[in-house]
């Protein structure tokens, strides 16, 4: 039986529910929304008790982490609530959302850290926390290379510290001894993953490295797929006392949803605009990453003037222009749409093989288009 405080899930009440639909969106998201505005309430009352300095580290942490897509915790409750009645009693919305409110500071202390890493200034529509402290302390008169490795080592310790608090939120969800070891483990799995992913991504972007699409795709899957949508679903169905076979193929699912997912974020952060992805769209350029886009354009006719392009110490607007019509003349922005597609479909197929609740396989139908449809 279900426990007494969770809601039936959408698609019991008579509808299909969606990615986009408002009542899902309230019902996977405000949970966790609550439990994470509580955890970071909490922080930044005990830091003040140290100093205010480090109390305002708390405040720039919880403004990195308001707002985004929420669809971490959105993927943990899917899974969670979709098993109904054969869901174990003993677990309830309050260890779902705070689960789910877990992964989302995980993924704050992931781009946090990205953030530094690649040197990005724009985040969510305002600056990324290590810029926002570089400013700080230029405000101040300190010269621009010693504020930047403040800015940098601020970034730093507030990674650190998201990173730690999401191992503290599912210790203090109130989880079983056994589901909090699993979950934990997915946690620690998502978090070994990323790192792997990460630095694949950074040999990727030194001047000798010539990754391969397929080596480009596997950094992809370990640095954003695991812990986004992997870990997310297979924690979900652990939580519902799913079938182990069930389990494994959520985290096979999540492992495409992942790749079609970043993939249209990466032809976004090329081929959108500041408004709708609230950072530059010019940044992966001036990085040099080695995105899909890069390694496909580089197998293709044009590839070698996008390398030069992209080498420049200095990547102008106009260059930046030039790189965006080489990739879509030599037909490297279609391939990443195409892969962007197919994972999406691969997903679907794999969902709907799996004897899966209906009622989720509908879910990850609406996942799986949603995350394509953004490049359309």
């Amino acid at each position: 039986m279900t426990s007494p405080d969770r809601p039936q899930p959408a698609a019991q009440a008579g509808k299909t529910p969606s990615f986009k639909d408002p009542a899902l969106a309230r019902l996977q998201h405000n949970g966790a929304d609550q439990v994470l505005a509580k955890f970071l309430e909490h922080s930044t009352r005990r830091a003040a008790e140290i100093s205010p300095r480090f109390a305002q580290l708390w405040t720039e942490i919880e403004r990195l982490s308001t707002g985004g897509k929420r669809f971490r915790p959105a993927l943990v409750a899917l899974a969670a609530n979709a098993y109904g009645d054969t869901a174990q009693s003993s677990v309830t919305d309050r260890m779902i959302a705070t689960v789910g409110a877990a992964f989302e500071l995980l993924h704050s202390a992931l781009i946090i850290h990205d953030d530094v890493i690649d040197r990005d200034i724009s985040r969510r529509h305002g600056p990324t926390l290590h810029a926002a402290a570089q400013q700080r302390a230029e405000a101040q008169g300190i010269d621009h290379k010693r504020a930047a490795h403040y800015g940098h080592s601020v970034g730093i310790i507030a990674g650190d510290l998201a990173l730690s608090g999401a191992h503290h939120l599912v210790h203090t969800a109130g989880l079983s001894p056994e589901h909090a070891w699993r979950v934990l483990e997915l946690v620690d799995h998502a978090v070994f993953a990323s790192a792997a992913g990460e630095l694949m991504d950074i040999d990727h972007a030194l001047p000798a490295a010539n990754p391969t699409p397929a080596a480009v795709v596997e950094a992809t899957r370990l640095k954003t797929s695991v812990y986004s949508f992997e870990a997310p679903l297979q924690a979900g169905a652990v939580l519902a006392g799913a079938p182990q076979e069930h389990i494994q193929v959520l985290g096979e699912i999540g492992v495409k949803l992942g790749l079609a997912f970043q993939l249209a974020d990466d032809l976004l952060g090329v081929f959108g605009s500041d408004r709708d992805t609230g950072k530059s769209t010019d940044g992966d350029l001036r990085e040099g990453k080695h995105t899909l886009l890069i390694a496909e354009a580089r197998t293709r006719d044009g590839g070698a003037e996008v390398l030069t392009l992209l080498a420049q110490p200095e990547l102008t607007a106009r260059d930046a222009d030039r790189v965006r019509q080489v990739l879509t003349d030599c037909g490297a922005r279609q391939a990443v749409e195409e892969q962007a597609a197919q994972a999406a479909r691969e997903a679907v197929a794999l969902a709907e093989s799996a004897e899966l609740p209906p009622a989720l396989v509908q879910q990850l139908r609406d996942v799986a288009r949603d995350a394509v449809e953004r490049i359309r």
